[in-house]
């Protein structure tokens, strides 16, 4: 059995198709449509279509409040079939949840410190490079002096950083630091419950 979905953007319209072993997607012109209908009708996948194997999906992902699928396969790639109305995705979600039988589903909302970990890694990161920045240049306005031998690196790169002095160095860092505080919050702000499919 073959269903497909249709989704009109300002050019053309975009498809999400699916047939018993494959998820299809890809755009065709307005006028096109009644054709495509029409292959479908007589069970025929039209050409041009950008296929994704149900063999190849390691995990599906259907988060609530975000206007796409993630497709995900070996290796961290992964695909998204997007639509903007809510009730269209659980739609589409739900249609592969039985057509892919050999998966398992399950619901729920990520920890917080799970679903910002990359924004906390980065604020972890940038904090440490400012203690020890802050550190050479509190020293060297000190009047202790430092000679770097062999190949540049990151010691000599957090050196160069203590250079420009204790209130240069805070002004630089104290922005790096709140950027990454600002993001982390816009992304827990995102945080909502998430359906899976899971090999």
């Amino acid at each position: 059995m073959i269903k497909f979905w249709t989704f009109k953007n300002n050019k053309n319209i975009d498809i999400v198709l699916i047939d018993d072993s494959k998820i299809f997607k890809g755009k065709i012109k307005f006028e096109a449509l009644n054709n495509f209908s029409k292959q479908v009708e007589n069970n025929k996948i039209p050409e041009g279509l950008f296929s994704i194997p149900f063999s190849y999906i390691s995990k599906i992902e259907n988060q609530k409040g975000k206007k796409d699928i993630k497709i995900y396969f070996s290796g961290d790639s992964e695909e998204e079939l997007i639509s903007k109305d809510s009730e269209t995705k659980n739609e589409i979600f739900n249609y592969l949840r039985e057509a892919i039988s050999n998966m398992s589903y399950s619901k729920k909302t990520p920890s917080f410190f799970k679903y910002v970990k990359p924004q906390l890694f980065a604020i972890f990161f940038t904090t440490v490079i400012f203690i020890w920045s802050l550190y050479y240049a509190i020293q060297i306005e000190n009047g202790v002096e430092y000679y770097l031998e062999g190949r540049a690196g990151l010691l000599s790169l957090i050196f160069s950083i203590g250079l420009l002095g204790v209130v240069k160095v805070i002004i630089l860092f104290t922005l790096l630091i709140g950027i990454g505080v600002y993001s982390m919050i816009r992304k827990n702000k995102s945080r909502s419950e998430i359906e899976q499919l899971n090999r």
